[in-house]
């Protein structure tokens, strides 16, 4: 899982070098490299060391933060486009669960990963309407059964 960088550590009036830029956001050296390198983070490197000025790696960082993305009931977040996508075809699969969520499985409409969501068994019909879905039996709980308890081992004979 990706680490928050430090951003509010950065001054933006002071210079750094790679070492105090990485340890200031609590990454690797060459992770800052790896952004000079890309050529997205600008530097000044007339100089031994590289500088990096403050108001510039402030920007880069704040750009960089990606904000949460809200996901609309027939979306899932698809890990390989990194993108919020809808299901392949329409169809998901509802995978029953004991809790108050049922998880919901999918394929990206893009490049066929497949993606995972929890959904609230009270946002199933609507989903249903969104999406076809398949697997639609819920686990029932042992005081909504009509059938008695199949524990006759357990029974004692007086």
């Amino acid at each position: 899982m990706a680490r928050r960088l430090k951003w509010r550590a950065i001054r933006i009036h002071r210079s750094y070098s790679v070492d105090e830029a990485a340890r200031a956001l609590g990454v690797a050296k060459v992770t800052v490299r790896r952004w000079i390198a890309s050529g997205d983070l600008p530097v000044i490197d007339n100089c031994k060391p590289m500088l990096i000025l403050g108001g510039d790696l402030s920007v880069y960082i704040r750009k960089r933060r990606s904000r949460k993305q809200k996901l609309r009931l027939d979306q899932c977040y698809c890990m390989k486009c990194r993108a919020p996508k809808r299901a392949a075809f329409s169809e998901a699969e509802l995978i029953t669960t004991k809790g108050r969520t049922a998880m919901v499985r999918m394929l990206c409409e893009t490049c066929t990963t497949v993606m995972h969501k929890r959904v609230s068994w009270q946002q199933v019909p609507r989903l249903s309407a969104l999406v076809s879905l398949s697997g639609t039996n819920r686990f029932k709980h042992l005081g909504e059964t009509n059938q008695p308890c199949v524990n006759d081992h357990c029974k004692t004979e007086v």
